[in-house]
């Protein structure tokens, strides 16, 4: 008889915990509710462009094209993946480091299986424009098969 009393006080317990958690989540549902449908209004376009409009963006566009060469649009990432991609076989690199200023240095230190990777590396550097300066120190173009070198480039990157 005490064990039919407790399931239904102790249902009704539950009950009362579960209506109370629904009620304290409540506003956070709504207030997501209502930020789904301001999205939704705003996102519809309320006006259409006119010509005055689309001759204003074609000019800027122009001015932009115009003075595309003057601007730097090479960041030091895709300066690190050029310098990466121009690597010959038997080249590994183990660290990077980027300096910032004018001119900005990256060193690339790693290892190579022969002295002759490591000046076809310089070399093929060497062939592409986006660094100003190669910098090899002697002692690891004269080190033994195998050793560590390092490379600094330096440019506007």
């Amino acid at each position: 008889m005490y064990r039919a009393r407790f399931t239904v006080v102790g249902s009704l317990v539950a009950l009362l915990t579960a209506g109370l958690c629904a009620l304290a989540l409540l506003p956070s549902y709504l207030a997501l509710h209502a930020a789904e449908t301001e999205k939704s209004s705003t996102s519809t376009p309320k006006t259409i462009a006119t010509e005055a409009d689309r001759a204003a963006v074609a000019s800027l566009q122009n001015t932009l094209e115009a003075l595309s060469p003057l601007i730097s649009t090479t960041t030091p990432t895709a300066t690190v993946i050029q310098a990466l991609s121009l690597r010959p076989a038997g080249i590994t690199i183990d660290h990077i480091t980027y300096s910032g200023g004018n001119p900005a240095t990256i060193m690339l230190v790693g290892a190579a299986a022969t002295r002759e990777s490591i000046n076809g590396y310089r070399q093929a550097l060497s062939g592409d424009s986006h660094w100003k300066t190669i910098t090899v120190p002697v002692g690891d173009l004269t080190g033994e098969p195998g050793a560590r070198f390092s490379i600094t480039l330096s440019g506007n990157f």
